[in-house]
């Protein structure tokens, strides 16, 4: 069996040591950081906009997932970045720990990959620099496997929030019509909605719960926007906030904004049932022309071949 050594047990040694120190080090940064962020959220009011501010819950994680989030001190950065914590909001992941989380994860996928590939390249006797070549590149992989994650999430979020809009708008403009406030409408299409789009169901009710609590409607509805990262919610949230400046009927302007999501979404299916055609030639060359191909003449190949056979001299 292969042994690693002393001289790259000794640079790991010191390479985890350093890892070590620098988190221990960042450690007090970072936590001065968020509390300083924390102070001038609470002390900024209610037209603050930030994913802290709004919609973050204060619910804990569970102790195991707490461990893990420990480790994500490492990466302070990712801690205290607006951008991660709009793309957690995003995915729905609301809690406060989630982006200490999203950063432990970061770590410990990072660590367990690049270990284990750099053991089972020792158990395998490979050269030396193959396995760290290897364990480079698994931890790298490892380091990126959230991001994609994350990115999966947002974008289903995203779609199912996206196709269940116009559908929930046409219960809104039914509400309303039928004398109710818009928070009300709001919150009791949150409430039908649940099981057909339980993500727009959730925003629809945290929306309805700023209001409740003293924030401005038009910051709810722009807060409502960001949260989904949807279009369609920007457009809605705009025609809303323009439908109350101006005073202009909510549910003459919902209807109209309904049509135009329905319209928009007949188009988006359209245009998808238009590109099958071109999606279906690099599976029809690759696998299904070869196919045909063999069957159709192979046996006159085979026909072919004897009939030469006993053509030929004999």
């Amino acid at each position: 069996m292969l042994t690693l050594s002393p001289i790259w047990i000794a640079l790991l040694g010191s390479s985890a040591l350093f890892l070590a120190f620098l988190g221990a080090r960042n450690l007090l940064v970072a936590r001065q950081r968020v509390s300083q962020r924390l102070q001038d959220v609470r002390a900024s009011g209610p037209e603050v906009s930030g994913p802290e501010a709004t919609y973050m819950t204060e619910a804990r994680l569970p102790e195991f997932w707490r461990a893990i989030s420990f480790l994500g001190w490492a990466l302070p950065a990712l801690m205290t970045s607006e951008n991660v914590a709009w793309d957690l909001v995003q995915a729905g992941y609301r809690k406060r720990g989630a982006p200490g989380l999203y950063a432990g994860a970061k770590v410990l996928l990072c660590a367990l990959l690049g270990s284990g590939v750099l053991l089972a390249g020792v158990a395998f006797h490979l050269p030396q620099n193959q396995f760290f070549l290897l364990a480079g590149g698994a931890a790298f992989v490892g380091y990126f496997l959230p991001n994609l994650w994350i990115g999966y999430r947002a974008g289903r979020r995203r779609e199912d929030i996206s196709l269940s809009l116009p559908d929930a708008l046409d219960l809104l403009v039914i509400c309303v019509e039928a004398g109710q406030g818009l928070n009300a409408a709001i919150l009791r299409v949150g409430r039908e909605i649940e099981r057909h789009s339980p993500f727009l169901s959730e925003e629809l009710q945290i929306l309805n719960r700023e209001v409740r609590i003293g924030l401005d409607r038009a910051q709810a509805l722009r807060n409502f926007a960001l949260r989904t990262g949807v279009e369609e919610a920007r457009a809605l949230a705009a025609v809303l906030i323009q439908s109350d400046r101006l005073g202009t009927s909510v549910a003459k302007a919902l209807r109209v904004h309904a049509q135009s999501l329905r319209t928009r979404r007949r188009q988006r299916a359209e245009e998808s049932a238009r590109k099958t055609a071109v999606k279906l030639v690099f599976p029809l060359v690759l696998c299904i022309f070869p196919e045909l191909f063999v069957v159709i003449l192979a046996p006159a190949m085979i026909q072919l071949v004897r009939v030469l056979a006993d053509s030929g001299p004999r």
